[in-house]
């Protein structure tokens, strides 16, 4: 049982409502006021059954013969009063078709209002009232069926709002439903309440839908996702697509840019990522196999450029090693003290720096004899990559011509 004033669900046996303190007014006093109305009619037109027996049982005019009056004055009221009856029967069984014409009337507004057909369940009440216009569950079931079809009517305007992209005048439209709501319990609200519900979910998706184009990361979007995942319907969904198909494609495009650095690691992390949120995306799919390929490639290539550069580092070590002083000239000349005056110079063939370099220089005669062996410094004692050094010393107490060769170098690596 409901208040019908604010609806509140009453327990059996309350005589006030809970909330508002109404009196409540149980099935007894309606069928009771029902009945009550039905003998308010039998009661009028008993009343001017009654007028016109009294209007009948008048003195009639003096007759000449007297017994025949007599007998006529027994059988009028016979009469009478069988006709009372018969008027009193017809009456009585007229009441009872409207009270079964009414009733079968708020049964049917019952079943419409609950199946959310507020305009034909008004429609219904009114028709009934028209019979009984006093009968107080009519009144009270018209008036409840009457703020659920305006509820309704607000939601249908929401809805047109929403449509129109007037996000703003449908959320307010369905706040003021809600509220409204919260305060009713009758069961003629259902379909009210289920229709808000779907408002709701229709608000809330075209809110992130109206969102998703200004998002451009894959956290922001999956965000999204996540909300747009609790809710159901249609529309639910094709925004849930929306999402997802532009999550793969954000997706894609970083994971290029990463394969374009070579940075492979984090294009399958990207990739990866995409397909967590769109698993059935060919086009990523596809793509993370071309990851895969490109990665085995370079690093393939990587190894075999490591191991060339092994391999010249090597040689260049070697090079640095053993080959870093080329001798560019070397003179002798003899000195009028029979001394010999030794020159020449050198190029740093390395690839590094070298300093410290001293070049061995070995003596003979004309007649290639050995005549010894001397060390000379080259300067300056630093030498760039392709810069050129000299040396210069005297081997003394030679005494004739003589030939000289660099035959050693020794330098320092820096």
């Amino acid at each position: 049982m409901y208040c019908h004033i604010c609806g509140t669900k009453s327990s059996p046996g309350d005589s006030t409502c809970r909330k508002c303190n109404t009196k409540l007014k149980d099935a007894s006093s309606t069928e009771e006021q029902i009945w009550a109305e039905t003998a308010v009619g039998l009661e009028k037109r008993t009343g001017e059954t009654a007028e016109l027996l009294s209007r009948q049982q008048q003195p009639a005019p003096r007759q000449g013969n007297t017994g025949q009056g007599r007998v006529f004055s027994w059988i009028v009221p016979l009469l009478l009063a069988a006709m009372m009856g018969a008027l009193l029967t017809f009456y009585y069984k007229q009441e009872m078709g409207i009270n079964a014409e009414v009733k079968s009337l708020h049964q049917q507004a019952e079943q419409a209002a609950l199946a959310g057909k507020y305009k034909e369940a008004l429609q219904l009440l009114d028709s009934a009232l028209t019979k009984r216009p006093n009968y107080d569950a009519l009144i009270q079931d018209r008036q409840i069926t009457a703020k659920a079809f305006n509820l309704m009517n607000q939601l249908n305007e929401a809805a047109t709002s929403l449509k129109t992209g007037k996000l703003s005048e449908g959320d307010k439209s369905i706040q003021a439903v809600a509220k409204v709501l919260k305060e009713r319990e009758e069961p003629v609200f259902t379909k009210v309440r289920a229709t808000l519900s779907n408002r709701k979910v229709t608000l809330a998706v075209l809110k992130v839908k109206k969102e998703i184009d200004s998002l451009t990361t894959v956290e922001a979007l999956a965000e999204k996702l996540d909300t747009i995942s609790n809710l159901k319907g249609k529309e639910a969904e094709a925004v849930e697509k929306q999402i997802v198909d532009k999550l793969a494609g954000i997706s894609y495009k970083q994971a290029e840019q990463q394969v374009k650095t070579k940075d492979f690691t984090a294009a399958l992390q990207t990739v990866d990522q995409g397909l967590s949120y769109a698993p059935e995306d060919d086009k990523l799919t596809a793509y993370r196999d071309r990851v895969l390929r490109e990665k085995k490639n370079f690093e393939k290539a990587e190894a075999e450029r490591i191991q060339l550069a092994e391999q010249q580092a090597a040689e260049e070590d070697l090079k640095n090693r053993t080959s870093a002083v080329s001798i560019v000239n070397v003179e002798a000349t003899l000195d009028m003290y029979g001394d010999l005056y030794i020159s020449g110079s050198i190029i740093n063939n390395a690839t590094r720096p070298i300093s410290s370099v001293t070049v061995m220089v070995d003596i003979y005669g004309t007649d290639g004899t050995y005549l010894g062996q001397t060390y000379v410094d080259v300067y300056p004692s630093w030498l760039e990559v392709g810069e050129e050094g000299f040396f210069e010393t005297y081997y003394y107490g030679v005494y004739e011509e003589a030939e000289v060769s660099v035959v050693n170098a020794t330098w320092y690596l820096e």
